[in-house]
C-alpha cells in the first residue's frame, strides 16, 4: 500500500477551510482589478466603495481563492470567493454555505429572514444562482449577513456580505448590485432550485460498517482520479454532524457525496466494475488532488468513509490539476 500521511490531510484539508499554514496572500495590484487566470472573473479593486482590504491563496494556483472588502468602521464587509468545480452543484454548496453560517457560534444561531431563492447572476439567462439572508439575534454590529453562490463554467462563485444597517431585504438586493460590479464570462448554467430532503433515506447493509475488501489490489493500482460524479438534481440524504453532510444526485440509491465543508471538498461515494467483480470506490476529492481510500465490498455508511480517513487508509494520491 502506498504510504500516504492522511490523518493531516483528512484533519486540515477535508474538514474544515484551509489551514493558516495553508493560506498565503494573493498577489493583487493595488488599486487595481483582479482577474483569475482560469476562468476570466475580473474583481474591482473596490465593491460598492468598499476597498479590497485583503486577498488571500488557499489552493495555487488560483483554484481557491477569496477577497475581502470593508468599510473603514468594518460596518459593511463583503468577501467573493472563486474556487474549483470538481463535484457537485450549486444547491449543494450553497447548502453547505448556508450551514456554515447557522454554524457560526458567533452569529448566535441567526434567524433565516429570507430563505433560499434562486436568482439570476449577471451574463446569464436562468435563473442559476441562489441566495439567502440571515438576520443574527442580539449580535453587536450585524443587523443582517447573506449567502450567494452561482457557477461560471468549471469554476464557482460564492459571495458573503455583512452589514450593520441594511434590513435582510435590503441585504439581498445589495448582493446582487454587488455582484453585477464583477465581470463575468458571457455564458449559459442551468435553472436550479435550493435542496430538498431526499426521500426515502439512504439504506445501509449490515455489513456497510465495516467491508474493506482484503484484495486492496483493486486500489492500489489507481491512476487516474475517478469520474466526476454527476446529476441534474441533487438532494440532501441526511446531516451526519456539523458541516459533513450527504447528498445524492437524481435520487440514486447506490451513490453519494460526503461533503467537508463549504469549498468544494467532498468524498464521492460510488461503485466500480462489472456485476460478480464490483466494489465500491471511495474518493476524497480536493481543488488539485484526489485520494483513493481502500475499495469496500458493500456501499460504505458515511462514519465509515471518516473512519477510513482518520485511519489513514488512502491507497493512492492522484492530481487533478492542471486538467489533462
Amino acid at each position: 500500500m502506498t504510504s500516504i500521511c492522511y490523518r493531516a490531510i483528512f484533519t486540515a484539508a477535508a474538514l474544515a477551510a484551509a489551514p493558516l499554514a495553508a493560506q498565503e496572500p494573493l498577489t493583487v495590484a493595488e488599486g487595481k482589478p483582479w482577474t483569475h487566470a482560469h476562468s476570466g472573473i475580473a474583481i474591482p479593486a473596490a465593491l460598492d466603495e468598499l476597498p479590497r482590504v485583503r486577498a488571500t491563496s488557499f489552493v495555487a494556483p488560483e483554484l481557491d481563492i477569496s477577497q475581502n472588502f470593508a468599510s473603514d468602521d468594518g460596518r459593511e464587509a463583503l468577501t467573493v470567493y472563486i474556487f474549483r468545480n470538481t463535484n457537485g452543484a450549486v444547491p449543494v454548496w450553497f447548502a453547505q454555505a448556508q450551514r456554515a453560517i447557522s454554524l457560526r457560534t458567533d452569529l448566535a444561531d441567526p434567524t433565516l429572514a429570507v430563505p433560499p431563492v434562486a436568482f439570476t447572476p449577471p451574463g446569464q439567462s436562468a435563473a442559476s444562482g441562489i441566495k439567502a439572508v440571515f438576520a443574527p439575534k442580539d449580535v453587536e454590529g450585524i443587523r443582517s449577513t447573506g449567502v450567494a453562490l452561482f457557477a461560471v463554467g468549471d469554476w464557482y462563485v460564492k459571495l458573503r456580505a455583512t452589514s450593520a444597517t441594511l434590513t435582510p431585504a435590503d441585504m439581498s438586493d445589495w448582493m446582487e448590485g454587488v455582484l453585477g460590479e464583477l465581470t463575468l464570462p458571457r455564458g449559459t448554467a442551468p435553472a436550479v432550485r435550493p435542496i430538498a430532503d431526499c426521500a426515502p433515506k439512504l439504506a445501509f447493509g449490515p455489513d456497510a460498517a465495516d467491508s474493506t475488501l482484503p484484495d486492496t489490489a483493486l486500489a492500489a493500482g489507481v491512476k487516474t482520479a475517478a469520474a466526476r460524479m454527476v446529476g441534474t438534481r441533487w438532494c440532501l440524504d441526511r446531516v451526519v454532524r456539523g458541516n459533513l453532510a450527504v447528498y445524492r444526485p437524481d435520487g440514486a440509491a447506490d451513490r453519494y457525496l460526503l461533503a467537508t465543508g463549504d469549498n468544494g471538498k467532498a468524498f464521492a461515494v460510488e461503485p466500480q466494475g462489472a456485476a460478480g467483480a464490483a466494489y465500491y470506490s471511495v474518493n476524497l476529492i480536493g481543488a488539485n488532488k484526489s485520494f483513493t481510500l481502500v475499495a469496500q465490498a458493500h456501499m460504505p455508511t458515511p462514519q465509515r468513509v471518516l473512519d477510513l480517513a482518520a485511519a489513514e487508509r488512502a491507497v493512492a494520491a492522484i492530481e487533478t490539476w492542471p486538467v489533462r
